[in-house]
């Protein structure tokens, strides 16, 4: 574990490799290769825990152990039972496997894992006359067996947890957009962390804390409890606080206008105790108004950008062509010389808007297909109206 060229695979959501694969170069991965869903690189122990901490569109951070060719059930339990688990790990931690498998052989993922637990268990037993317990809601070690026709890769997940799972964020509306998500389409939009941002229905405020947390420089886990690389034997305490410290002395505090905006106040009051949370109720500035009755005095920073993700549940389908068309409205004549970016999992709404798109970005939002959708706000394109 200690080696200077552990081979790492971030896991991420789909259309998210790009931004995630420039995260690493910029916290310095090297030999890094984007995949389907995922970046793998290569690092040492601090280059882990760096990418725990830093890492903005990350799912999972995989520290990879063994690699090797399956020929069937028996030899999958061979070679699991074959890995040194005690020197990762001490018999006294609780574990849960995770298994991904894209095989012919192998079909049952739930199969694989069992498989996987029954060896590892084994050797501790032999070893030790003790057993690791399994937990699979709050295991200390995770790990991760991963199936790709008749190739299996053993990993540690050094995450623990899904890396989504901030810290922050307590109160949610009815349809919570990940926090992974919503970095990376910060990332996919090049939010810089420079220019005044406004999320004119922003929900539990995710955007904005995101956004707030990039701009500032702070490691966006910094106020997550635990990680599952702290319960390995090899971890080093002393080099985490290290790395850690040094990450929060990099924190800036001269940020730009962060504006949030919603019609609920229930769901206002939501977005407020979130961005407490973050520590950042000085920075983010929220307040009720419909943005479909944009007041005509209302002041807009110059040059700002627009993110959004407005409603699109099919509850609400009749709704839909009414809703994207104020939308459209809105942002015509009130908006000029601002970018907007529309995220949506409504094709049908995105006709509606009635400007023209100058860029789309295809994505999922969990199981839906959805898409980014730029508008440029040229000056003078506002519309009279009678």
């Amino acid at each position: 574990m200690l080696d200077q060229n552990l081979n790492i695979l971030i896991k991420t959501l789909p259309g998210l490799e790009k931004v995630l694969a420039r995260e690493l170069r910029q916290l310095g991965g090297r030999e890094i290769k984007e995949i389907r869903r995922a970046v793998v690189c290569k690092g040492d122990l601090g280059f882990v825990y760096k990418c725990n901490l830093w890492l903005r569109s990350a799912l999972r951070v995989l520290v990879e152990l063994e690699r090797f060719q399956l020929r069937d059930e028996n030899h999958l339990y061979k070679m699991i039972r074959n890995i040194e688990w005690e020197k990762y790990f001490d018999v006294s931690k609780t574990i849960a496997i995770d298994a991904t498998v894209f095989s012919d052989r192998f079909r049952n993922s739930l199969f694989v894992a069992q498989k996987s637990k029954d060896a590892i268990v084994d050797r501790f037993r032999d070893l030790e006359d003790k057993r690791p317990s399994v937990d699979l809601k709050s295991p200390d070690i995770r790990i991760n067996v991963h199936i790709q026709k008749h190739h299996c890769t053993v990993s540690l997940d050094s995450s623990g947890e899904s890396l989504h799972k901030r810290g922050y964020r307590v109160e949610v509306d009815k349809a919570p957009l990940s926090e992974v998500l919503a970095a990376g389409i910060l990332g996919l939009i090049d939010y810089q962390g420079k220019g005044p941002l406004i999320d004119p229905m922003c929900g539990s405020g995710t955007f904005l804390t995101e956004a707030a947390l990039y701009a500032s420089n702070v490691p966006v886990n910094v106020f997550r409890k635990k990680f599952s690389f702290q319960n390995w034997k090899e971890h080093d305490s002393e080099l985490f606080q290290t790395i850690f410290d040094a990450a929060l002395a990099k924190e800036n505090q001269v940020l730009p206008p962060l504006l949030g905006f919603d019609i609920d106040p229930r769901i206002l009051a939501k977005a407020r105790r979130n961005i407490k949370n973050a520590l950042m109720e000085e920075v983010i500035k929220v307040q009720k108004r419909n943005f479909l009755e944009w007041p005509e005095d209302a002041e807009i920073p110059a040059g700002a950008t627009l993110i959004m993700n407005p409603p699109y549940d099919l509850k609400i389908e009749a709704d839909i062509p009414e809703l994207y068309e104020g939308i459209g409205n809105t942002l015509k004549q009130h908006f000029s010389g601002c970018t907007a970016w529309v995220f949506t999992a409504s094709a049908e709404g995105l006709k509606y808007i009635g400007l023209k798109a100058t860029k789309k970005i295809a994505l999922k939002n969990a199981k839906l297909d959805s898409w980014l959708v730029r508008y440029d706000l040229y000056e003078g394109s506002k519309k009279n109206r009678d």
